[in-house]
């Protein structure tokens, strides 16, 4: 059974950035600085979709050579669908992947051999976008107005859980399937508001579109337990069997988070290495990219990459009471720190 499809976590950009798919996966590497080293590791890196700023801490750290400096040549790919990346590193086919924390406990219902070994989005980005033609400050002025969204049961347990926090009802806060509209919905008038756009993407492309900030209010304002929304994964077996591939992995997080926290610090810089790896477009790219580089920091004080076995725990409980997933959800399987460089998130996660 295809879980991704089942349960519908996965959308992304949708609207108008759709047009620009084809070509990005058609052009989805950025350079490496400087020759490879002739003892270097090869790992191919599947990424969640195509290139796109969620993905900036991994494109700078390539293009300015933290992997060549940790004896690595790093190929990212653009998967043929977004339920891929975690089959094919569980399969061993692909050595690393990008994913999302929902699909980590859904793969551990399917008993896929994967593992969580640093976070790469800290913090949720999905969550209740508000048309710019409202003057909504608080999330529970939502009260009256409608949502859309694709009509996936993880879009409707958000809805559900804001009903519940604002002791609202349906009927006062009403709500349409859109499908993978979400960006004309709002922008013709449709409906008031979306869930299951990205505020570092549908909120600011809706924003730069109608010439209005969108308000938006992250998942974990709607009254969902924090979580991860992008996540660094692993070969579980391999881990265990190989020491190779887990010094190679130990090499990559600590490529990857330099490379985030040297672009966190030059958000100019990484925009620009964005704007030659990605196919959105130069206005876009030039508002999401440094708005992504901040929410990067957003991380409770803890560095860059950790992952909470506790907060983990939390949210795998909240897909089970929403029904997203059917067995009991054991966060400390599906999660490691033992490849992060930083001692503080030591101790945060399981094995």
């Amino acid at each position: 059974m295809n879980r991704l499809a089942n349960a519908g976590w996965r959308w992304l950009t949708v609207g108008l950035a759709l047009a620009t798919l084809t070509a990005a996966c058609a052009s989805n590497a950025a350079p490496a600085a400087g020759p490879a080293s002739p003892h270097s590791t090869s790992l191919n890196v599947e990424l969640d979709w195509v290139p796109n700023p969620d993905h900036v801490g991994l494109y700078y750290a390539q293009h300015q050579g933290y992997f060549a400096r940790q004896h690595l040549v790093v190929n990212f790919r653009v998967p043929s669908s977004a339920a891929d990346p975690l089959k094919l590193v569980g399969l061993g086919k692909a050595d690393l992947a990008i994913s999302y924390e929902p699909e980590l406990f859904y793969a551990q219902q399917e008993h896929l051999p994967v593992t969580a070994v640093a976070a790469v989005i800290p913090v949720p980005l999905n969550g209740l976008i508000v048309s710019p033609r409202l003057r909504i400050t608080s999330l529970c002025q939502i009260k009256g107005h409608s949502v859309g969204f694709t009509g996936v049961p993880s879009d409707f347990a958000f809805y559900s859980t804001l009903l519940h926090t604002c002791h609202l009802t349906r009927k006062q806060v009403p709500y349409q399937t859109v499908g993978y509209n979400l960006v004309p919905s709002i922008l013709s008038g449709k409906v008031d508001s979306i869930i299951g756009g990205y505020r570092n993407v549908e909120a600011i492309q809706i924003s730069q579109e109608m010439k209005r900030k969108a308000t938006d209010f992250p998942a974990d304002q709607l009254g969902v337990p924090a979580y991860d929304e992008l996540v660094l994964v692993a070969s579980t077996s391999r881990l265990r069997t190989d020491p190779g591939y887990a010094s190679a992995v130990r090499r990559f997080v600590a490529a990857f988070l330099a490379g985030s926290s040297a672009a966190m610090k030059n958000p100019g810089a990484a925009t620009t290495v964005m704007q030659g790896a990605s196919q959105y477009s130069p206005a876009f790219l030039k508002a999401s990219v440094p708005y992504t580089l901040k929410l990067l920091g957003q991380h409770g004080g803890v560095p860059a990459g950790c992952l909470n076995q506790a907060a983990w725990q939390s949210f795998g409980t909240w897909l089970k009471a929403h029904k997203l997933v059917h067995d009991t959800p054991d966060a400390a399987a599906i999660m490691t720190d033992k490849y992060l460089p930083h001692p503080a998130c030591q101790g945060q996660a399981g094995a």
